[in-house]
């Protein structure tokens, strides 16, 4: 989601107000599930991952991204959008339940799933991501690849064992919205509220923009990148600004899911550059501060955003070109690998809290 820049303390006080400002309506409402066969024994992760289906991945981008996802003037679009996303989430045998907010005028629904814990006391782990896209842009990379990755993990989580919940959701409304002005993150400023009173989540897993790639020079940073993150600028620069991999944006208490997302990506997509940029809880910086992980981190939530990098990468980024010939489905199921590792390994374990 792109943002004008702003002073940095007035983009965190910005955000700070639009999120209190978000109202959550009472209830989610369940939309069912698919009855499916009774599993057998739990996989492990090795044989969640090796579950992966490059395939699966293309035929959801180019469903999704067969027309603009924008509420406000693509409404039809939108909806059929997330009734797609429903019946993923229904074929793959997950109740769904859909959690409805307003801001003002605006009206917007996240779509929940949850795959159970062995201890439901526990709290739960999230994976999310937006369907929305801008106006006008069929949103391929922006965010049909977020939403295939979310897809393929209810697909392959439905048959897993973990101790801690593990919940799916796709939010709305990420982008900015006209009317009232400069809003965005409504989605997930909505789900961070509901949860908080739940007792939060123990750690969320964002996908925004995972789908494209390019050559060398490829890759571009904001101004001063080079200068706060040296050592994620000289990562890039020794691979020749090549536009490939990840980027791991943790913020506060999110850097240490960037860790586990490191050390997964060692064990299952060695072949994929992943770049953590650590950011400090007292350096709101703008750019990093433009997707959905920022509504969990504002309540007090550990959270960290997977991202291509979205316009410091991507020419198509917000355009009408933004279609799901452009991204790189090798790179996007090493995406999905790497985050079905990273989040599997983090449920099954003996938990600290």
């Amino acid at each position: 989601m792109r943002r004008k820049r702003l002073n940095p303390v007035v983009a965190f006080l910005d955000l700070w107000w639009r999120y209190r400002d978000i109202a959550v309506e009472e209830g989610l409402v369940a939309r069912g599930r698919r009855d499916v066969a009774p599993a057998g024994a739990a996989p492990g992760v090795d044989a969640l991952i090796a579950s992966v289906d490059e395939g699966r991945l293309r035929e959801a981008v180019y469903r999704l991204s067969a027309w603009p996802r924008y509420p406000g003037d693509s409404r039809w679009h939108h909806a059929a959008s997330a009734e797609l996303i429903i019946a993923g989430f229904r074929e793959a045998g997950l109740e769904v339940r859909e959690q409805a907010f307003r801001y003002g005028p605006l009206r917007g629904r996240n779509l929940l799933a949850t795959v159970p814990g062995s201890e439901p006391v526990l709290r739960p782990l999230l994976v999310c991501a937006h369907y929305d896209t801008v106006q006008g842009s069929p949103g391929a990379d922006d965010n049909a690849s977020g939403i295939a990755v979310l897809m393929e993990c209810a697909q392959v989580f439905a048959g897993a064992r973990f101790r801690r919940p593990v919940e799916i959701a796709a939010l709305d409304m990420e982008e900015l919205q006209e009317p009232p002005g400069e809003a965005g993150l409504l989605g997930s400023g909505a789900l961070a509220r509901a949860a908080g009173k739940r007792g939060g989540y123990a750690g969320v897993y964002n996908l925004e923009m995972v789908g494209y790639s390019n050559g060398p020079g490829g890759q571009r940073f904001p101004p001063a990148f080079r200068h706060v993150f040296r050592e994620a600028y000289r990562g890039v620069r020794a691979r020749n600004f090549r536009g490939e991999g990840l980027a791991l944006v943790g913020l506060g208490r999110g850097k240490r899911l960037s860790r586990r997302l490191e050390r997964a990506a060692e064990q299952w997509t060695p072949g994929m550059p992943v770049v953590p940029i650590d950011v400090p809880s007292w350096l709101p910086i703008p750019d990093l501060l433009r997707s959905d992980h920022t509504s969990f981190w504002l309540a007090g939530m550990p959270a960290v955003t997977l991202t291509d990098s979205g316009n410091f990468r991507n020419p198509n980024y917000h355009g009408p070109g933004d279609g799901p010939e452009t991204l790189d489905y090798g790179m996007l199921a090493d995406a999905a690998r790497l985050v079905v590792g990273a989040v599997a390994a983090h449920a099954s374990e003996q938990p600290v809290d």
